[in-house]
Protein backbone atom coordinates (compact mmCIF):
# COMPACT_ATOMS: atom_id res chain seq x y z
CA UNK A 1 0.00 0.00 0.00
CA UNK A 2 1.88 3.43 -0.96
CA UNK A 3 2.07 5.62 1.53
CA UNK A 4 -0.82 8.36 2.38
CA UNK A 5 -0.53 11.03 4.09
CA UNK A 6 -2.76 12.99 5.63
CA UNK A 7 -3.26 16.09 8.30
CA UNK A 8 -2.22 15.32 12.10
CA UNK A 9 -3.15 18.11 13.66
CA UNK A 10 -6.91 18.48 14.04
CA UNK A 11 -9.29 21.07 12.06
CA UNK A 12 -9.47 23.77 13.92
CA UNK A 13 -12.70 24.31 16.01
CA UNK A 14 -15.42 26.80 14.51
CA UNK A 15 -14.42 30.70 15.23
CA UNK A 16 -10.62 29.92 15.85
CA UNK A 17 -8.87 29.44 12.58
CA UNK A 18 -5.43 27.42 13.37
CA UNK A 19 -5.59 27.15 17.14
CA UNK A 20 -4.41 24.62 18.69
CA UNK A 21 -6.63 22.72 21.36
CA UNK A 22 -4.86 21.95 24.77
CA UNK A 23 -5.87 18.98 27.11
CA UNK A 24 -7.02 20.93 29.66
CA UNK A 25 -9.03 22.97 27.65
CA UNK A 26 -10.64 20.28 25.85
CA UNK A 27 -11.69 18.74 29.33
CA UNK A 28 -12.79 21.59 30.55
CA UNK A 29 -15.25 22.27 27.48
CA UNK A 30 -16.10 18.45 27.61
CA UNK A 31 -17.66 19.10 30.71
CA UNK A 32 -19.04 22.32 30.02
CA UNK A 33 -21.34 20.42 27.65
CA UNK A 34 -22.78 17.76 29.97
CA UNK A 35 -26.43 18.23 30.13
CA UNK A 36 -26.37 17.82 34.05
CA UNK A 37 -23.86 16.84 37.12
CA UNK A 38 -22.42 13.27 35.48
CA UNK A 39 -20.59 10.00 36.87
CA UNK A 40 -17.81 10.20 33.82
CA UNK A 41 -16.20 6.82 33.46
CA UNK A 42 -12.91 7.52 32.10
CA UNK A 43 -11.16 4.18 29.83
CA UNK A 44 -7.14 4.17 30.82
CA UNK A 45 -4.66 1.49 29.07
CA UNK A 46 -1.97 3.91 30.65
CA UNK A 47 -0.79 4.87 27.70
CA UNK A 48 -0.06 8.69 26.86
CA UNK A 49 -3.76 9.72 25.65
CA UNK A 50 -5.65 8.30 28.33
CA UNK A 51 -3.52 9.47 30.72
CA UNK A 52 -3.61 12.69 29.77
CA UNK A 53 -7.47 12.25 29.56
CA UNK A 54 -7.70 10.95 32.96
CA UNK A 55 -5.71 13.83 34.49
CA UNK A 56 -7.07 16.44 32.64
CA UNK A 57 -10.63 15.56 33.27
CA UNK A 58 -9.60 15.51 37.42
CA UNK A 59 -8.13 18.94 37.33
CA UNK A 60 -11.53 20.09 35.24
CA UNK A 61 -13.86 18.28 37.61
CA UNK A 62 -11.68 20.09 40.55
CA UNK A 63 -12.51 23.16 39.44
CA UNK A 64 -15.90 23.08 37.36
CA UNK A 65 -18.04 23.82 40.52
CA UNK A 66 -20.20 20.74 39.01
CA UNK A 67 -20.27 17.99 40.91
CA UNK A 68 -18.87 16.06 38.15
CA UNK A 69 -17.83 12.56 39.68
CA UNK A 70 -14.85 10.48 37.97
CA UNK A 71 -14.33 6.87 38.02
CA UNK A 72 -12.03 4.55 36.07
CA UNK A 73 -11.90 1.42 34.36
CA UNK A 74 -8.70 -0.64 32.41
CA UNK A 75 -9.36 -3.16 30.04
CA UNK A 76 -6.93 -6.26 30.14
CA UNK A 77 -6.70 -7.40 27.01
CA UNK A 78 -4.50 -10.12 28.48
CA UNK A 79 -2.60 -10.08 24.45
CA UNK A 80 0.90 -9.66 25.56
CA UNK A 81 2.94 -10.45 28.85
CA UNK A 82 3.32 -7.80 31.30
CA UNK A 83 -0.82 -6.32 30.31
CA UNK A 84 -1.59 -7.02 34.19
CA UNK A 85 0.95 -5.41 35.29
CA UNK A 86 0.28 -2.37 33.57
CA UNK A 87 -3.38 -2.52 34.68
CA UNK A 88 -2.21 -2.57 38.07
CA UNK A 89 -0.39 0.74 37.71
CA UNK A 90 -3.10 2.25 35.95
CA UNK A 91 -5.02 1.27 39.50
CA UNK A 92 -2.16 2.85 41.91
CA UNK A 93 -2.45 5.96 40.14
CA UNK A 94 -6.53 5.88 40.51
CA UNK A 95 -5.84 5.44 44.41
CA UNK A 96 -3.18 8.22 44.23
CA UNK A 97 -5.47 10.77 43.14
CA UNK A 98 -8.75 9.14 45.06
CA UNK A 99 -10.66 8.12 41.64
CA UNK A 100 -12.30 4.43 41.80
CA UNK A 101 -11.14 2.25 39.59
CA UNK A 102 -12.06 -1.60 38.19
CA UNK A 103 -9.33 -3.46 36.06
CA UNK A 104 -12.02 -5.76 33.32
CA UNK A 105 -9.86 -8.70 31.79
CA UNK A 106 -10.52 -10.32 28.29
CA UNK A 107 -11.31 -14.25 28.49
CA UNK A 108 -10.43 -14.69 24.83
CA UNK A 109 -9.05 -18.05 23.86
CA UNK A 110 -10.38 -20.08 21.07
CA UNK A 111 -10.67 -16.82 18.68
CA UNK A 112 -8.16 -17.50 15.85
CA UNK A 113 -9.21 -15.02 13.58
CA UNK A 114 -10.20 -11.43 13.51
CA UNK A 115 -8.46 -10.58 16.83
CA UNK A 116 -8.71 -6.96 16.66
CA UNK A 117 -12.38 -6.75 16.18
CA UNK A 118 -12.97 -9.10 18.65
CA UNK A 119 -10.93 -6.92 21.07
CA UNK A 120 -12.77 -3.84 20.09
CA UNK A 121 -16.03 -5.28 20.61
CA UNK A 122 -15.07 -6.85 23.73
CA UNK A 123 -13.22 -3.52 25.24
CA UNK A 124 -16.83 -1.72 25.10
CA UNK A 125 -18.64 -4.67 26.27
CA UNK A 126 -16.81 -4.35 29.25
CA UNK A 127 -16.82 -1.48 29.88
CA UNK A 128 -20.47 -1.38 29.60
CA UNK A 129 -19.85 -3.74 32.91
CA UNK A 130 -18.07 -1.50 34.63
CA UNK A 131 -20.43 1.54 33.82
CA UNK A 132 -22.93 -0.45 35.43
CA UNK A 133 -21.34 -1.31 38.31
CA UNK A 134 -20.31 2.30 39.07
CA UNK A 135 -23.93 3.61 37.71
CA UNK A 136 -21.70 5.49 35.29
CA UNK A 137 -23.30 7.91 32.60
CA UNK A 138 -21.02 7.99 29.95
CA UNK A 139 -17.42 6.39 28.97
CA UNK A 140 -14.74 8.41 27.80
CA UNK A 141 -11.94 7.79 26.22
CA UNK A 142 -9.00 9.01 24.86
CA UNK A 143 -8.89 8.92 21.35
CA UNK A 144 -6.80 11.96 19.91
CA UNK A 145 -6.95 13.75 16.76
CA UNK A 146 -3.76 11.60 15.79
CA UNK A 147 -6.08 8.35 15.82
CA UNK A 148 -8.70 10.92 13.60
CA UNK A 149 -6.18 11.63 11.17
CA UNK A 150 -5.27 7.67 11.03
CA UNK A 151 -9.15 6.54 10.53
CA UNK A 152 -9.19 9.16 7.49
CA UNK A 153 -5.88 8.48 5.95
CA UNK A 154 -7.19 4.51 6.26
CA UNK A 155 -11.01 5.30 4.61
CA UNK A 156 -9.05 7.60 1.76
CA UNK A 157 -6.81 4.48 0.97
CA UNK A 158 -9.50 2.43 0.77
CA UNK A 159 -11.37 5.02 -1.94
CA UNK A 160 -8.69 7.01 -3.28
CA UNK A 161 -11.70 8.53 -5.47
CA UNK A 162 -13.44 10.38 -2.43
CA UNK A 163 -12.31 13.52 -3.57
CA UNK A 164 -14.95 13.20 -6.77
CA UNK A 165 -16.96 10.54 -5.02
CA UNK A 166 -19.78 12.47 -3.25
CA UNK A 167 -20.77 9.48 -1.13
CA UNK A 168 -17.46 8.68 -0.48
CA UNK A 169 -16.18 11.88 0.58
CA UNK A 170 -18.84 11.22 3.41
CA UNK A 171 -16.62 8.46 4.90
CA UNK A 172 -14.16 10.72 5.30
CA UNK A 173 -15.94 12.20 8.43
CA UNK A 174 -13.58 9.67 10.28
CA UNK A 175 -14.56 9.02 14.12
CA UNK A 176 -17.21 10.35 15.87
CA UNK A 177 -17.32 12.42 19.00
CA UNK A 178 -19.63 10.34 20.35
CA UNK A 179 -20.94 6.74 19.61
CA UNK A 180 -23.90 4.62 21.58
CA UNK A 181 -22.76 1.01 22.26
CA UNK A 182 -25.51 -1.65 22.60
CA UNK A 183 -28.44 1.20 22.97
CA UNK A 184 -27.50 1.76 26.44
CA UNK A 185 -24.06 3.40 26.83
CA UNK A 186 -22.53 6.15 25.31
CA UNK A 187 -18.93 6.53 24.78
CA UNK A 188 -17.76 10.02 23.75
CA UNK A 189 -14.38 11.03 22.49
CA UNK A 190 -13.23 14.17 24.19
CA UNK A 191 -9.61 14.43 23.13
CA UNK A 192 -10.60 14.43 18.92
CA UNK A 193 -8.95 17.91 18.66
CA UNK A 194 -6.05 17.58 21.19
CA UNK A 195 -2.62 16.30 19.49
CA UNK A 196 -0.82 13.11 20.92
CA UNK A 197 2.06 15.93 21.75
CA UNK A 198 -0.49 18.08 22.99
CA UNK A 199 -1.19 15.48 25.54
CA UNK A 200 2.39 14.32 26.10
CA UNK A 201 4.05 17.71 26.30
CA UNK A 202 1.58 18.26 29.27
CA UNK A 203 2.22 15.26 31.06
CA UNK A 204 5.78 15.65 31.04
CA UNK A 205 5.09 19.64 32.23
CA UNK A 206 3.21 17.43 35.14
CA UNK A 207 6.41 14.81 35.68
CA UNK A 208 4.18 12.31 34.65
CA UNK A 209 4.84 9.32 32.86
CA UNK A 210 3.15 6.78 30.58
CA UNK A 211 3.28 3.17 29.03
CA UNK A 212 4.31 2.54 25.13
CA UNK A 213 2.24 -0.30 24.63
CA UNK A 214 4.56 -1.92 21.54
CA UNK A 215 1.58 -2.97 19.85
CA UNK A 216 1.36 0.69 18.37
CA UNK A 217 4.40 -0.17 16.17
CA UNK A 218 3.38 -3.43 15.06
CA UNK A 219 3.11 -3.58 11.03
CA UNK A 220 0.99 -6.24 10.53
CA UNK A 221 -2.11 -3.33 11.37
CA UNK A 222 -3.47 -1.16 9.03
CA UNK A 223 -3.18 1.54 11.69
CA UNK A 224 -0.10 1.11 12.42
CA UNK A 225 1.40 1.43 8.45
CA UNK A 226 -0.60 4.45 8.34
CA UNK A 227 0.95 5.79 11.07
CA UNK A 228 4.09 5.34 10.26
CA UNK A 229 3.67 6.23 6.57
CA UNK A 230 2.47 9.98 8.25
CA UNK A 231 5.49 9.92 10.32
CA UNK A 232 8.05 9.19 7.89
CA UNK A 233 6.73 11.72 5.37
CA UNK A 234 7.86 14.97 5.47
CA UNK A 235 4.09 16.11 3.38
CA UNK A 236 0.94 17.24 4.98
CA UNK A 237 -2.69 16.87 3.85
CA UNK A 238 -5.45 19.73 3.69
CA UNK A 239 -6.84 20.56 7.78
CA UNK A 240 -10.05 21.55 5.50
CA UNK A 241 -10.98 17.55 4.50
CA UNK A 242 -12.41 16.53 7.94
CA UNK A 243 -14.64 19.48 8.81
CA UNK A 244 -15.48 19.34 4.92
CA UNK A 245 -16.32 15.52 5.19
CA UNK A 246 -18.07 15.86 8.74
CA UNK A 247 -20.32 19.18 7.20
CA UNK A 248 -21.29 16.94 4.23
CA UNK A 249 -22.26 14.05 6.23
CA UNK A 250 -24.20 15.98 8.76
CA UNK A 251 -26.52 17.53 5.82
CA UNK A 252 -26.66 13.94 4.22
CA UNK A 253 -27.78 12.60 7.35
CA UNK A 254 -31.11 15.21 7.65
CA UNK A 255 -31.91 14.28 3.83
CA UNK A 256 -31.61 10.56 4.59
CA UNK A 257 -33.81 11.07 7.81
CA UNK A 258 -36.35 12.82 5.59
CA UNK A 259 -36.60 10.30 3.29
CA UNK A 260 -37.24 7.52 5.16
CA UNK A 261 -40.30 9.59 6.75
CA UNK A 262 -41.57 11.43 3.51
CA UNK A 263 -40.74 7.80 1.41
CA UNK A 264 -40.87 4.59 2.95
CA UNK A 265 -43.29 2.07 4.44
CA UNK A 266 -42.38 -0.52 6.18
CA UNK A 267 -44.55 -3.56 6.01
CA UNK A 268 -44.88 -6.38 9.00
CA UNK A 269 -40.80 -5.23 9.78
CA UNK A 270 -39.85 -7.33 7.14
CA UNK A 271 -40.35 -5.49 3.48
CA UNK A 272 -40.10 -1.63 3.05
CA UNK A 273 -42.27 0.04 -0.30
CA UNK A 274 -40.63 3.38 -1.26
CA UNK A 275 -42.08 5.97 -3.57
CA UNK A 276 -38.95 7.31 -5.17
CA UNK A 277 -39.56 10.66 -7.13
CA UNK A 278 -37.63 11.23 -10.68
CA UNK A 279 -33.92 10.72 -10.02
CA UNK A 280 -33.49 10.07 -6.30
CA UNK A 281 -33.01 6.63 -6.78
CA UNK A 282 -29.30 7.87 -8.18
CA UNK A 283 -29.01 10.37 -5.74
CA UNK A 284 -26.32 10.78 -3.09
CA UNK A 285 -29.29 10.68 -0.28
CA UNK A 286 -31.10 8.18 -1.96
CA UNK A 287 -28.40 5.57 -2.15
CA UNK A 288 -27.78 5.88 1.23
CA UNK A 289 -31.17 5.21 2.39
CA UNK A 290 -31.13 2.20 0.28
CA UNK A 291 -27.89 0.64 1.81
CA UNK A 292 -28.76 1.46 4.92
CA UNK A 293 -32.59 0.06 4.56
CA UNK A 294 -31.05 -3.28 2.87
CA UNK A 295 -28.41 -3.54 5.82
CA UNK A 296 -32.09 -3.55 8.42
CA UNK A 297 -33.86 -5.75 6.03
CA UNK A 298 -31.14 -8.71 5.67
CA UNK A 299 -30.09 -8.25 9.38
CA UNK A 300 -26.37 -7.41 8.44
CA UNK A 301 -24.25 -4.72 10.67
CA UNK A 302 -22.51 -3.32 7.89
CA UNK A 303 -24.03 -1.48 4.30
CA UNK A 304 -23.34 -3.47 0.82
CA UNK A 305 -20.17 -3.06 -0.51
CA UNK A 306 -18.81 -0.13 -2.92
CA UNK A 307 -18.77 -2.36 -6.20
CA UNK A 308 -22.15 -4.27 -5.22
CA UNK A 309 -23.70 -1.02 -4.63
CA UNK A 310 -22.34 0.69 -7.76
CA UNK A 311 -24.10 -2.34 -10.14
CA UNK A 312 -27.09 -1.97 -7.87
CA UNK A 313 -27.66 1.96 -8.72
CA UNK A 314 -26.78 0.89 -12.47
CA UNK A 315 -29.74 -1.31 -12.62
CA UNK A 316 -32.10 0.48 -10.42
CA UNK A 317 -31.43 3.74 -12.46
CA UNK A 318 -32.33 2.43 -15.56
CA UNK A 319 -36.63 3.04 -14.12
CA UNK A 320 -37.18 -0.78 -15.85
CA UNK A 321 -39.33 -3.04 -14.20
CA UNK A 322 -38.00 -6.32 -12.60
CA UNK A 323 -35.65 -7.22 -9.52
CA UNK A 324 -32.27 -7.47 -8.84
CA UNK A 325 -30.35 -8.59 -5.78
CA UNK A 326 -27.71 -6.92 -3.16
CA UNK A 327 -26.33 -7.20 0.19
CA UNK A 328 -29.25 -9.74 1.13
CA UNK A 329 -31.85 -8.34 -0.46
CA UNK A 330 -34.24 -8.71 -3.49
CA UNK A 331 -34.92 -4.76 -5.19
CA UNK A 332 -38.06 -5.30 -7.01
CA UNK A 333 -39.69 -2.50 -9.15
CA UNK A 334 -43.36 -2.97 -9.72
CA UNK A 335 -46.17 -0.82 -10.48
CA UNK A 336 -43.86 2.34 -9.99
CA UNK A 337 -42.62 1.22 -6.83
CA UNK A 338 -39.59 -0.06 -5.65
CA UNK A 339 -39.97 -2.37 -2.76
CA UNK A 340 -36.71 -3.96 -0.87
CA UNK A 341 -37.07 -7.16 1.10
CA UNK A 342 -34.69 -10.21 2.41
CA UNK A 343 -34.08 -12.62 -0.26
CA UNK A 344 -34.21 -16.77 0.54
CA UNK A 345 -30.70 -17.42 0.12
CA UNK A 346 -28.70 -18.48 3.26
CA UNK A 347 -31.63 -18.26 5.66
CA UNK A 348 -31.37 -20.08 9.05
CA UNK A 349 -32.19 -23.77 9.26
CA UNK A 350 -35.44 -24.46 11.15
CA UNK A 351 -34.60 -24.93 15.09
CA UNK A 352 -36.30 -25.41 18.32
CA UNK A 353 -37.28 -22.75 20.39
CA UNK A 354 -36.75 -24.13 24.02
CA UNK A 355 -39.06 -22.27 27.09
CA UNK A 356 -37.04 -19.16 28.29
CA UNK A 357 -34.47 -19.55 25.10
CA UNK A 358 -34.01 -16.57 23.46
CA UNK A 359 -31.83 -15.61 20.21
CA UNK A 360 -31.10 -13.34 17.46
CA UNK A 361 -32.36 -15.27 14.30
CA UNK A 362 -31.13 -14.35 10.73
CA UNK A 363 -29.55 -11.27 12.54
CA UNK A 364 -33.17 -9.51 11.81
CA UNK A 365 -34.82 -10.26 14.88
CA UNK A 366 -34.99 -11.00 18.53
CA UNK A 367 -37.16 -13.77 19.16
CA UNK A 368 -38.10 -15.30 22.95
CA UNK A 369 -40.10 -18.26 23.89
CA UNK A 370 -42.07 -17.21 26.67
CA UNK A 371 -44.65 -19.76 26.82
CA UNK A 372 -44.25 -23.67 28.96
CA UNK A 373 -44.22 -25.45 25.18
CA UNK A 374 -41.39 -25.70 22.35
CA UNK A 375 -41.58 -23.76 19.75
CA UNK A 376 -40.37 -23.95 16.10
CA UNK A 377 -38.66 -21.67 14.39
CA UNK A 378 -38.38 -21.06 10.56
CA UNK A 379 -38.53 -18.88 7.60
CA UNK A 380 -42.03 -19.57 6.66
CA UNK A 381 -44.74 -18.42 4.10
CA UNK A 382 -47.34 -18.14 6.58
CA UNK A 383 -50.71 -17.92 4.12
CA UNK A 384 -51.95 -15.56 7.23
CA UNK A 385 -48.61 -13.27 7.06
CA UNK A 386 -49.38 -13.18 2.91
CA UNK A 387 -52.84 -12.15 3.21
CA UNK A 388 -52.36 -9.21 5.59
CA UNK A 389 -48.96 -8.32 2.99
CA UNK A 390 -51.43 -7.66 0.75
CA UNK A 391 -54.34 -6.39 2.61
CA UNK A 392 -51.78 -3.78 3.56
CA UNK A 393 -51.20 -2.85 -0.26
CA UNK A 394 -48.24 -5.31 -1.62
CA UNK A 395 -49.02 -7.41 -4.97
CA UNK A 396 -50.01 -10.44 -3.96
CA UNK A 397 -46.50 -11.89 -5.72
CA UNK A 398 -44.55 -9.63 -4.07
CA UNK A 399 -46.12 -10.15 -0.65
CA UNK A 400 -45.84 -14.17 -1.18
CA UNK A 401 -41.72 -13.44 -1.99
CA UNK A 402 -41.39 -11.24 1.16
CA UNK A 403 -43.53 -14.31 3.62
CA UNK A 404 -41.15 -17.24 2.51
CA UNK A 405 -38.40 -15.47 4.26
CA UNK A 406 -40.27 -14.13 7.23
CA UNK A 407 -39.53 -15.84 10.73
CA UNK A 408 -42.45 -18.55 11.06
CA UNK A 409 -43.28 -19.85 14.90
CA UNK A 410 -45.41 -22.55 15.23
CA UNK A 411 -45.97 -25.19 17.86
CA UNK A 412 -44.93 -28.62 17.84
CA UNK A 413 -48.12 -30.33 16.09
CA UNK A 414 -47.73 -27.44 13.19
CA UNK A 415 -50.18 -25.19 14.44
CA UNK A 416 -49.29 -21.43 14.28
CA UNK A 417 -47.71 -20.27 17.71
CA UNK A 418 -50.41 -17.79 19.95
CA UNK A 419 -48.35 -14.26 19.46
CA UNK A 420 -48.65 -14.55 23.73
CA UNK A 421 -46.17 -17.41 23.72
CA UNK A 422 -42.94 -15.14 21.96
CA UNK A 423 -42.11 -11.90 21.77
CA UNK A 424 -40.04 -10.33 18.67
CA UNK A 425 -38.55 -7.15 18.51
CA UNK A 426 -36.83 -6.18 15.28
CA UNK A 427 -33.00 -5.45 15.42
CA UNK A 428 -31.37 -2.37 13.56
CA UNK A 429 -28.16 -4.37 12.50
CA UNK A 430 -26.55 -1.29 11.41
CA UNK A 431 -27.38 0.51 14.46
CA UNK A 432 -28.45 -1.30 17.62
CA UNK A 433 -24.48 -2.47 18.55
CA UNK A 434 -22.55 0.93 17.22
CA UNK A 435 -24.29 3.86 16.24
CA UNK A 436 -22.11 6.87 15.68
CA UNK A 437 -23.91 10.42 16.79
CA UNK A 438 -23.59 11.04 13.02
CA UNK A 439 -26.16 8.78 12.53
CA UNK A 440 -28.62 9.06 15.28
CA UNK A 441 -31.16 10.84 12.81
CA UNK A 442 -31.18 8.48 10.49
CA UNK A 443 -31.49 5.42 13.25
CA UNK A 444 -34.43 7.12 15.10
CA UNK A 445 -36.36 7.72 11.49
CA UNK A 446 -35.51 3.42 11.70
CA UNK A 447 -36.40 3.14 14.73
CA UNK A 448 -39.73 5.18 14.31
CA UNK A 449 -40.78 3.13 11.10
CA UNK A 450 -40.13 -0.45 13.01
CA UNK A 451 -41.88 1.02 16.05
CA UNK A 452 -39.15 0.51 18.22
CA UNK A 453 -38.29 2.37 21.16
CA UNK A 454 -36.09 5.77 20.37
CA UNK A 455 -32.40 5.41 20.67
CA UNK A 456 -31.61 7.58 23.74
CA UNK A 457 -29.51 10.86 22.97
CA UNK A 458 -26.29 11.56 24.47
CA UNK A 459 -25.60 13.25 27.37
CA UNK A 460 -22.93 15.54 26.08
CA UNK A 461 -24.37 18.35 23.78
CA UNK A 462 -23.22 18.18 19.97
CA UNK A 463 -20.89 20.73 19.19
CA UNK A 464 -21.11 20.12 15.29
CA UNK A 465 -25.05 21.27 15.78
CA UNK A 466 -23.96 24.72 17.68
Amino acid sequence: MPPVVMPMRPPAPAGAPGAAVSPLAAAHAFLSRLRRPSTVLVAVSGGSDSVGLLLALHHAVKTSGVPHRLVACTVDHALRPGSAAEAEAVARRCAALGIPHSVARWAHSGIVSGLQAEARLARYRLLSEAARGFDADLVVTGHSCDDQAETVAMRAARRPDASRDETAAIGLAGMADAVLFNRTLWICRPFLAVTRRAVRDHLTSLGEGWIDDPSNDDPRFERVRIRQAARDSAGQGPEAILRDAVSRRLTSDRAVAQLFTDRVRLHAEIAAEIAFADGEVTDLHGQRLLVLLAATLAGKPHPIGQETAARLFQSLGTGHAGATTAGGCVFERRGGRLFVYRERRNLPPPMILAPGQALVWDGRFAIGNRGPRALTLAAGGDPALVRRLTAAGLPPGVAGRVAKAAPDLRFPDGAAADPAAFSRTPVIAPYDTFLPRFDLMIAQSIAAQLQRAPFPTCPVDDISTK
